[in-house]
């Protein structure tokens, strides 16, 4: 299966589990409709339909909470990474990865966006989260522009209990 197609799933997968409404589905075709990647919330969808190993992956979550779920990816060791037989060999299983950790601070903690009956707004926020590590659009702390240089992600990691727990509701 092509990287592209497996973005455009993992995409759709995530609209499905957000129960697509006019929020949700706004937000994936603005994406589609910049396939480029040259406007916000939008990523360069050629980068999949090339080889994605060497790019990293990426964690998010609503804050700084999903740092624990980085440092086990960064510590597991449950298979031999030369035969990837079950068992731990002494060196971690994602050694030769590297990561992107984006903590969501400005709009934490999503936990409180149920409660407050904001769901529409916490799906939206968990599609921006993903298409913003799919993409390389960054803004510098101090940048008054966005910079293009921030390397996609080859692959997306919710470390967000409550991202996670909607999604997993939403797709019963």
């Amino acid at each position: 299966m092509h990287c592209a197609m497996r973005a455009f799933i993992l995409l759709l997968s995530l609209a499905l589990c957000c129960r697509a409404d006019d929020v949700v589905e706004r937000i994936i075709a603005h994406a589609a409709a910049h396939p480029a990647g040259d406007a916000p919330v939008s990523f360069e969808r050629a980068v999949f339909d090339k080889d994605t190993r060497h790019l990293p992956i990426g964690v998010f979550d609503s804050g700084i909470g999903g740092l624990t779920v980085l440092e086990a990816l960064l510590t597991l060791d449950a298979f031999h990474n030369d035969s990837l037989q079950p068992g731990a060999d002494g060196v971690p299983d994602f050694a030769r990865e590297r990561f992107i950790y984006f903590g969501d601070q400005a709009n934490m903690p999503y936990g409180n966006y149920g409660a407050a009956g904001r769901t529409d707004t916490l799906r939206e926020l968990i599609l921006k989260d993903a298409i913003f590590l799919l993409g390389r659009r960054a803004w510098p702390a101090q940048g008054s522009a966005p910079h293009f240089d921030k390397p996609p992600v080859k692959a997306i990691v919710i470390a967000c209990n409550t991202a996670t727990a909607y999604g997993l509701d939403d797709d019963d």
